[in-house]
């Protein structure tokens, strides 16, 4: 594993810690399919992280990932999102789901719920409302002199 894959690996680790028997999104091994993913912002903020981050205590990883958290919020909302991703189409993890819940891990469609065919007769009293809304104007306003 390069630097990079340790510390990203470690940040796996803190995101999605193992649990039982579903395992660490570090110790999958996900690093480089996160890493193929992530957003040039988000390696910035990585490359924040103080030296020695992935041989830290857990503690002080956790710290220092708050504190980065703290700092750039949508950016690690970005690098959670893309950890996620990654962690939770995993056929491992989607298997320990499965056994341990006893409910299928796939996507709800096209294999979903069967629906119901839907019945306009829903939304007619909708229809005879006046609308909820007012009609923007078909060409720009002209100019107030700004």
């Amino acid at each position: 594993m390069s630097g990079l894959d340790d510390v990203l690996g470690a940040v796996l680790d803190r995101l999605v810690p193992a649990d039982g028997e579903l395992p660490g999104a570090g110790g999958l091994g996900l690093a480089g399919e996160v890493d193929a993913r992530l957003p040039e912002r988000a390696r910035a903020l990585l490359a924040a992280l103080p030296a020695g981050f992935a041989r830290a205590p857990v503690a002080d990883q956790v710290a220092a990932l708050r504190r980065l958290e703290g700092e750039a919020p949508k950016v690690f909302a970005d690098l959670v999102a893309v950890v996620y991703a990654a962690y939770y189409v995993d056929p491992r993890v989607l298997e320990r789901i499965e056994r341990r819940t006893g409910y299928p891990a796939r996507p709800p469609q096209p294999l979903g719920h069967e629906l119901e065919p839907f019945d306009e007769a829903v939304l007619a009293t909708v229809r005879t409302r006046a609308p909820s809304y007012r009609e923007a104007p078909v060409s720009p306003p002209a100019d107030r002199g700004a």
